[in-house]
């Protein structure tokens, strides 16, 4: 509205307070057509600093000495403001891009899911631009990564240096897993009026006839979209391997389902990921949060939650700390859950096999439930169970969160610590005991006392070794609570227990 009045003669570009510390850090992957600034982010001195401390300084050295044929592709950009996203590509969200769909449009995005993170709470985001031309292959890494040469990573793999990001996202990948010619919900068709007598010169065009127009034979030579099971490999083979600590926010993909007339999950998805929970590989999904269904605005196509779920999970986690659910807040949203969903549809998709659910209740968006196919939990812990129901109260994406966050923050003291002080010396364990004392006090573990929320005891293990096993007691979340009230003899009673 600031650029109208003053017809595009001053245009702001404010910069937030830039928050050193934070609990959860977000990486968000796209697609930026148009126009590229890069002597705006040579503007953002605390950007730069940031990519050099990530091992980034030849790249930027080079956009230094000449911006203006500097590609900054594959380049993770720490960013604290859309305005600082639009400002360095002013063109991200309008520009029409390679690929395009009868249902997701040819607009990439990047642009509108960075809006929704920051709308949401979001504070920093990490964006890396793909190019087009590289399609699905330019999300992940290549053949030849060497996660020791910066100048060998790409897609995802551009993320494993940063060891602050704890959750990532893929906007357009889901985009180009939308089939082109997938359909939209049909239109209401009319009744066939009554034969009359009409002129030879009166259009006898029917709007409601299924005929395909040039455009919709144009989208018969885009790509098919990657198989899913090709799609989850190759995310979560850097995952696992490299960054436990990390997870994908991932939209299930599209088909359509002629029982409903509508687009719907993909039934061949669902099928794949029933399997996967009974193999033996089954605890690499707990580092994948599924969400489902797509959001849509009037006049708009579709366009990935993401951007909403982890801007969110980001505002939440840095007031209330990362192990708190999402659920049930409301999210700050233009668009509308699409497809519609009925309520024992969202709770069966809930329960199996584990999605995360976005509804629209009361006039606002808010998240079901925050699921994961599988317990956060290493595999060892339940692999011989007899029975998983016992390890139901795990499968939160929050306790995901907090596991990752532990791993970074011992990390992180390890790093502090490997140079400054002696086996011998009593302060590293009375500095971690510290750590999760705070965490029991604001409620991440459970117990009456904090010797019931968390064990630390320190192992011998030679002269030089610095050895501590910590047990940790996890808060579990409460999805449900009966209350039941009894009337005896005038007297009443009350029971409370959790589902």
């Amino acid at each position: 509205m600031m650029q109208d009045l003053l017809a595009r003669r001053i245009q702001l570009t404010p910069r937030p307070q830039n928050d050193t510390v934070l609990p959860l850090e977000v990486a968000m992957l796209g697609h930026c057509p148009g126009r590229v600034r890069p002597e705006r982010l040579l503007a953002l001195g605390d950007a730069l600093n940031t990519i050099r401390q990530a091992g980034y300084g030849e790249r930027l050295s080079q956009i230094e000495v000449n911006p203006d044929s500097a590609s900054l592709y594959h380049l993770p950009l720490p960013l604290h403001s859309a305005s600082e996203f639009h400002d360095i590509f002013p063109d991200a969200g309008r520009k029409r891009t390679i690929y395009r769909s009868s249902l997701a449009g040819n607009l990439a995005w990047l642009a509108p899911c960075v809006d929704d993170f920051f709308a949401n709470g979001g504070h920093r985001l990490w964006v890396v631009v793909i190019p087009e031309e590289e399609a699905q292959q330019g999300f992940f890494a290549s053949e030849h990564t060497d996660l020791t040469d910066p100048n060998t990573l790409t897609g995802i793999a551009t993320l494993m240096t940063v060891p602050a990001i704890g959750a990532v996202c893929l906007p357009d990948l889901e985009r180009l897993q939308i089939p082109a010619r997938l359909p939209d919900i049909p239109r209401v068709r009319l009744d066939n009026p009554e034969p009359t007598f009409l002129l030879c010169t009166q259009s006898l065009d029917d709007d409601h006839r299924e005929r395909r127009s040039e455009r919709e034979m144009a989208l018969d030579d885009l790509p098919e979209p990657l198989h899913f099971q090709k799609l989850l490999r190759e995310i979560l083979h850097w995952l696992t391997r490299y960054r436990p600590d990390m997870q994908c926010l991932l939209t299930l993909p599209l088909a359509y389902a002629n029982e409903v007339d509508s687009p719907d999950a993909d039934p061949a998805a669902l099928e794949l990921l029933s399997s996967m929970q009974l193999s033996e590989s089954a605890h690499y999904l707990r580092q994948i949060q599924f969400v489902y269904p797509y959001v849509r605005g009037q006049g708009r196509a579709l366009l990935s939650p993401v951007g909403l779920l982890a801007g969110k999970q980001a505002a939440t986690a840095k007031v209330s700390g990362p192990w708190r659910s999402i659920a049930g807040q409301p999210l700050i949203s233009k668009n509308l859950p699409y497809p519609r969903m009925k309520r024992a549809e969202v709770v069966r998709l809930r329960e199996e096999p584990g999605i995360s659910i976005l509804e629209l209740r009361n006039n606002r968006v808010e998240l079901d439930d925050e699921r994961l196919c599988v317990p956060a939990l290493p595999a060892d812990d339940y692999r011989h169970a007899s029975s998983l129901e016992r390890f139901d109260g795990y499968r939160t994406a929050e306790l995901m969160r907090l596991m990752g966050y532990l791993r970074r923050q011992l990390r992180q003291f390890g790093e502090q610590l490997v140079f400054n002080s002696d086996v011998n010396d009593p302060r590293p364990r009375l500095l971690i005991e510290h750590f999760l004392k705070q965490l029991w006090q604001r409620g991440a573990l459970r117990g009456e006392r904090s010797e019931h929320a968390f064990s630390l005891r320190q192992i011998p293990a030679g002269e030089s070794t610095l050895l501590l096993e910590i047990e940790i007691a996890p808060a579990l979340p409460i999805d449900r609570i009966r209350l039941t009230f009894t009337n005896s003899g005038a007297d009443w009673q009350t029971e409370v227990q959790n589902v």
